[in-house]
């Protein structure tokens, strides 16, 4: 079978806002391993990322043409889903019998985005099995009812299948299939530092249950990850076929498993694989002696989800933490010469004015090397939008607007007006301290005069 896989056009500035000249853009790994799995299963692959090549529709319908595929596959958001309609239209114009399938996150949370009548199949759950399923039932005309994880149609009504299977040994997948991506097209805030930077997953899953969240839905609040043997060969792949010496880790929570994480490192360094890199983690599941054994391997800026800097909105949305092991981990991880990247939400579901401020104030005292401020937009199918719904009122139904900076839903008592204000003095407060301004004109005076200048201009067009 033929099989088109598609981003659908979107631009840094949709997807990043004011921050679009720094914003990353990497290969979707999801799709890739879709991409791979297909590919082994000897099926023809196709990708289109309109988004890393700048597509127009127009250009889709060319391509979609020209290669005539049996099926098209799209990874649905909630920001996204009007423009993978438009692409599922246009398809369907083309040719009526080409199927439509939609996947992602979205998908595992609403069953209803496949109702729109230019799609065909919802996957939901983990995509590479039932995937297959499917397209082995098409192929073979046999019953839908048997392919777990997916979502069809019976006329108008829409049938929800019994879940899927995880993946239970990670190795067995096949590497991403990294050279269907326009690689050189993607970027990250690691290449202002002159560095060539790709991402790359060593685990699936988060065993917490944050309210806002939707990973522990997609993968039934499990963690599995890859062997630390698996991990050194791909990114001893990356090395030699991209010269890669930047990687991101994009797990949910890079430090889930404290000793796996040691000896990753310990490898990393016996392999003298000499990479810098990022990750993602959470402030409970770090101490100095696994923060020292990071930067020794080659860590130089881990993202902590701080959320809030007040503790009954941290239990509101079952975050697992506490104020004082965010000032730890801050602590720790800055004496480990490590950066820090931290995330508050702010109009949190019950959220006060008072207790935003709270908030600001602990992200001046935490001190990160840089911070975000994101408009909390809780999304249907998680606990945080019943929590939403309870406290507050939702001002749009429009999925363009589910952005980290359009404000789609207020708490009782407060005003879009006034959260917007709120982020915008928030990013005021803490880039044009003197302090922090003096500190980072010395981190970037290593880079290019057109770099340090463009950093410069995406955090101050921010604050007016």
């Amino acid at each position: 079978m033929k099989i088109l896989l598609v981003i659908p056009p979107n631009s840094q500035e949709v997807r990043y806002g004011k921050f679009s000249s720094i914003g990353t853009l990497y290969p979707p790994l999801g799709l890739a391993y879709i991409a791979a799995v297909l590919e082994k299963n000897n099926h023809k692959v196709r990708v289109i990322d309109s988004e890393a090549m700048n597509y127009s529709y127009s250009d889709i319908k060319k391509i979609v043409k020209m290669f005539n595929p049996d099926m098209v596959g799209m990874s649905v958001y909630f920001n996204t889903i009007n423009r993978c309609y438009k692409v599922a239209e246009l398809i369907k114009k083309i040719n009526g019998n080409i199927k439509i399938v939609l996947g992602g996150a979205q998908v595992t949370l609403d069953s209803n985005i496949i109702k729109d009548d230019n799609t065909d199949f919802g996957i939901y759950g983990e995509g590479e099995i039932s995937l297959s399923k499917l397209i082995n039932a098409l192929e073979n005309k046999s019953s839908l009812e048997k392919v777990s994880g997916l979502i069809w149609k019976r006329g108008k009504k829409l049938i929800v299948n019994k879940p899927c299977t995880l993946v239970q040994n990670l190795d067995e997948l096949p590497m991403p299939a990294r050279h269907l991506f326009p690689i050189i097209k993607y970027h990250s805030s690691a290449n202002l530092r002159g560095k060539r930077t790709l991402n790359i997953m060593t685990s699936r899953g988060c065993p917490y249950k944050c309210t806002y969240c939707a990973g522990s839905l997609i993968f039934g609040g499990t963690y599995r990850y890859y062997s630390t043997d698996r991990v050194i060969e791909e990114l001893r792949y990356l090395k030699e076929k991209y010269n890669v010496d930047d990687v991101q880790f994009y797990d949910e929570t890079f430090t889930a498993n404290k000793d796996r994480v040691i000896d990753l490192c310990d490898k990393m360094i016996k392999n003298n694989l000499n990479i810098e890199w990022s990750c993602f983690t959470r402030v409970n599941l770090v101490d100095p002696e696994l923060l020292k054994k990071m930067k020794e391997a080659g860590c130089y800026q881990i993202f902590y989800g701080l959320e809030s800097g007040v503790q009954r909105l941290l239990n509101l949305i079952k975050k697992g933490i506490t104020i004082e092991q965010s000032r730890k981990a801050m602590k720790w991880t800055h004496e480990a010469g490590i950066e820090t990247w931290v995330s508050f939400m702010i109009n949190l579901p019950t959220e006060t004015k008072e207790e935003t401020e709270q908030t600001i104030r602990f992200a001046l005292e935490v001190d990160p090397n840089f911070v975000q401020f994101p408009i909390t937009t809780p999304y249907p199918g998680t606990e945080m939008y019943e929590q939403a719904k309870k406290s507050g009122k939702f001002l749009t139904d429009n999925w363009d607007k589910y952005t980290s900076w359009d404000v789609v839903f207020v708490s009782n008592g407060r005003t879009p007006e006034e959260i917007r204000e709120t982020v915008k003095r928030a990013y005021r407060r803490f880039y044009l301290r003197p302090s922090y301004m003096i500190r980072k004109m010395r981190s970037v005076s290593k880079l290019p005069l057109s770099k340090t200048i463009r950093l410069a201009s995406a955090f101050l067009s921010s604050f007016v």
